[in-house]
């Protein structure tokens, strides 16, 4: 709805703003969430959620985790955007307010009135201060400070947001390069083991024990396990160059540091939750989304406010006289105030279209914070499910891994006591490695997915606080 007013108050101007007032956002969330909770997994507050990285318990993960935030170049990056919009509010607001400026000035101008005088010219120097104050009276100025002060709330939302991102980011390369030298680990000591094998079988085929069938499997499993070495090992220095980003140093900077293999950290995620209501309340992103409606709303008004006068409001106060030599005298004294009242009238349509603009701005705006509802909750769900089920796959993998070493164990005692064939000792060496990798990306997937959850409740946005 538009507003018009305009009354003259005891000799002052008193003004409203243009446009649709706004209203802040209260989205419909369900009850509860789809997915279905462990019994195991309670309530938590957004204290559990500000440093939710130390239910990891590890050291070397927290101490990471204070470099990032003091060293990490989009959090830096991130600030600045909050000190741009600081300043432009700043200056949003600085309109609001007269312009006072000093000048000095020299003129030589034509008689005002020839008939009188024909042909005379004379001089006219000047020296004080100038006034500007344009009077707000339909609110173009004012609204342009609430959309500033709603993009400053944006950029320091969005400056939170950047924390969340850092603090899962991190924290997910930091398990993946702990599930990296874990799967090296255990690579390294079934090659060990495949060679001793291998080792094995060439010494019973040359004492005319083995067929040589039996060396070309045992040392084709050899190199099969021995191939998969130079993968892992350059994703491990790809992941530790991205921790190196993440912490804001060079490559090369944390080598030493995380050499020294370390165990995947595990939470156990027992007070993670929080409902969908206060996730979305709490979540920066969404908080940011809202406040870029409200800026856009505010701008509709602006815009509207341009179809109305524009009043101003000059005044010169100094000194003023045709002789330089006389300017400083007390008769130079000279003041003077002005008023101006400038009425768009023919613009071709240019304020119109700046209104449709703005419309259309404040729809995409909202729009935007609609999709950003859906997709926070679509987020929550679909990382607390897949936390959900790979810790029952996590589980069922730690069992398959023990029942599998037994059986690796038995079927070397068969086959020395001639029961089975060389290729089911074979086969059941495989079995055992497939099965302690898979165990080790499931504990890392565990990790990572119980970090998807902190990261879709919004956690880690008060981490620098």
């Amino acid at each position: 709805m538009h507003k018009i007013c305009g009354l003259f108050v005891l000799g002052g101007l008193a003004g409203c703003s243009m446009g649709p007032d706004y209203h802040e956002m209260a989205p419909a969330t369900p009850n509860h969430w789809q997915a279905k909770p462990a019994a195991n997994l309670k309530q938590a507050n957004l204290g559990d959620l500000k440093i939710w990285w130390k239910n990891f318990g590890d050291t070397q993960l927290d101490h990471l985790m204070d470099k990032a935030l003091a060293g990490n170049l989009d959090i830096k990056i991130a600030l600045a955007r909050v000190d741009q919009a600081r300043a432009e509010r700043r200056g949003a607001r600085a309109e609001l307010f007269p312009t006072v400026a000093a000048k000095a000035g020299a003129q030589r101008n034509e008689n005002p009135f020839p008939g009188l005088a024909p042909g005379i010219k004379y001089n006219m120097f000047e020296l004080g201060f100038d006034a500007l104050w344009e009077v707000d009276l339909f609110g173009r100025l004012q609204r342009r400070l609430e959309a500033a002060s709603a993009e400053l709330d944006a950029a320091g939302e969005q400056y939170r947001q950047a924390l969340v991102t850092l603090t899962s980011d991190l924290a997910r390369s930091y398990i993946e390069y702990r599930s990296l030298q874990n799967q090296l680990r255990i690579t390294r000591s079934n090659l060990e083991s495949q060679q001793r094998t291998l080792a094995l079988t060439e010494k019973l085929f040359n004492e005319g024990v083995n067929a040589r069938h039996d060396v070309v499997r045992a040392r084709a499993q050899a190199e099969t396990t021995a191939s998969q070495l130079p993968t892992l090992e350059a994703n491990l220095v790809a992941t530790l160059r991205q921790l190196e980003v993440l912490v804001g140093q060079k490559p090369g900077s944390l080598a030493t540091t995380l050499k020294t293999p370390g165990t995947v950290p595990a939470a156990p995620g027992r007070e993670v939750l929080t409902s969908p209501a206060e996730t979305l309340r709490h979540r920066p992103d969404l908080r940011a989304a809202e406040r870029q409606l409200a800026a856009a709303t505010a701008m509709q008004g602006a815009a509207v406010a341009e179809l109305f006068p524009k009043i101003s409001l000059s005044a010169f106060l100094g000194l003023r006289n045709t002789d330089i030599e006389s300017l400083f005298k007390s008769a130079a004294f000279s003041y003077g105030t002005v008023g101006n009242l400038v009425q768009p009238l023919l613009n071709f349509g240019r304020i119109q279209a700046g209104i449709d603009l703005a419309n259309a701005k404040q729809k995409e705006a909202y729009l935007a914070y609609e999709k950003a509802v859906l997709e926070a909750l679509q987020e929550t769900e679909t990382a607390l499910t897949r936390y959900l089920q790979e810790e029952i796959r996590r589980q069922a993998l730690a069992r398959a891994v023990a029942d599998q070493q037994e059986s690796v164990r038995l079927s070397q005692l068969r086959y020395q006591e001639g029961v089975i064939s060389f290729l089911d000792v074979l086969d059941a060496q495989r079995t055992l490695y497939v099965a302690e990798i898979d165990l080790a990306r499931s504990q890392a997937a565990t990790a990572t997915n119980l970090i998807a959850v902190y990261k879709a409740l919004g956690g880690g946005a008060d981490a620098a606080h």
